[in-house]
């Protein structure tokens, strides 16, 4: 018998692959669900990338492999996005390189940086690939989780002595996928500094830093000596509704992105071209992307005051577009979420699923605000219906 690696046999079920499976299941025997479970708008990507996109493909039919690190094109216009909307000069030669998604990138970080035995500190509950990358490396995860308590802030000073000799990364995640929240300069000063003073890598995923309702998010690259030690992650996906096209950046210093710039060339041949000439129409452009946040909003303002009226504990949507909703007493993450499948037909993400080693998501359930306006509309009227 020929067997899997290791790796293959110690990672759990990817959770958005299984909710899927479990949705089809649904659907085949005629359930009409409404799905709020993986984070895929459903909004049509805006015209202008799109016809952007179909003018590259016949432009670029010649072009060959692209770039490893992207065309100058694109990350001049990554340079000068970044530049206006955190107020961080990036070098584009330097200091930005292009990828694929952002899920990819993730991944592959701890192939520059990890060695076996190496610690990588994740936030929990979180992404699943932090953690699928560092096995992969055959580093040690330490997960701190994000409870309530502490404003899902991670508390870093619970890591040990003997666990930050052999620290090599620090994941953090803000605006927050799960919870919703925005990091508070305070708290990523406090990243940076800890970073700095233990010889780690800050790793900062901004996937969701345009989806915001109120306070506008900071990039970690803000504060003052973050670039010593951090390295940013960035994609097209959420804020231009490009989750298909798989495009995105990783930005920081020379040397803090050269490591991660020489694993690229092994792993993949490059951003197709055209993909990249209708991300810098997106980048161009910030018009589609204020029209997304209200239609977010609306759908947001929707769900909370439901799930208010239904007198869940606690309901959180600060950013992101995914609502974090504490379940009803009696309930655990499983069984709420498992009650609005059976009972509303309505697809949601346990936070169960998004842990993995803590309790932090045990007593909530995640909305992704992908259905339309009026799936959502027709969401609530279903739960109204519901008796907790």
């Amino acid at each position: 018998m020929i067997h899997s690696s290791r790796l293959i046999r110690e990672l759990r079920p990817y959770a958005f692959a299984e909710i899927d499976k479990t949705r089809d299941e649904l659907e085949r025997k005629g359930a009409d669900v409404i799905d709020f479970g993986v984070g895929d708008p459903s909004s049509p990507t805006p015209e202008m990338i799109r016809s952007a996109c179909k003018k590259a493909v016949d432009g670029r039919a010649g072009s060959g492999y692209p770039s490893y690190q992207g065309s100058s094109e694109f990350r001049s216009a990554v340079a000068i996005w970044f530049e206006g909307r955190f107020g961080v000069s990036l070098d584009p030669g330097e200091e930005i390189t292009a990828t694929i998604g952002s899920k990819e990138a993730i991944f592959t970080l701890p192939l520059a940086y990890v060695d076996p035995g190496d610690v990588v500190i994740i936030p929990d509950p979180g992404y699943p690939p932090y953690t699928a990358g560092s096995k992969a490396r055959q580093g040690r995860c330490i997960y701190l989780p994000l409870e309530e308590g502490r404003s899902f802030f991670p508390d870093l000073s619970t890591l040990q002595s003997s666990e930050l000799k052999k620290g090599k990364l620090l994941w953090i995640n803000y605006p927050n996928n799960p919870t919703t929240k925005i990091a508070t300069r305070e708290f990523l000063r406090e990243a940076v500094d800890f970073c700095t003073d233990h010889h780690i890598l800050l790793a900062s995923d901004e996937a969701y830093s345009e989806l915001f309702y109120d306070d506008r998010p900071i990039s970690v690259l803000s504060i003052e000596g973050a670039e010593e030690v951090s390295l940013v992650f960035n994609s097209l996906s959420k804020r231009s509704s490009m989750t298909g096209y798989r495009i995105g950046f990783v930005a920081g210093r020379k040397d803090l992105l050269a490591p991660f710039k020489k694993v690229q060339t092994q792993i993949h041949s490059g951003v197709a071209s055209f993909i990249q000439d209708a991300a810098v129409a997106a980048l161009s452009e910030e018009a589609h992307v204020a029209e997304l946040r209200q239609e977010y909003r609306q759908k947001r303002d929707a769900l909370v005051r439901t799930l208010k009226a239904l007198g869940l504990p606690s309901v959180y949507a600060e950013a992101t577009f995914y609502v974090w909703a504490r379940a009803p007493e009696g309930y655990d993450s499983m069984q709420f979420s498992q009650r609005l499948l059976t009972d509303a037909q309505i697809n949601t993400v346990p936070g169960k699923a998004l842990s993995q080693a803590t309790t932090a998501g045990d007593r909530f359930v995640r909305f992704a605000l992908v259905p339309s306006l009026e799936r959502t509309k027709e969401a609530c009227r279903r739960m109204e219906g519901l008796r907790l």
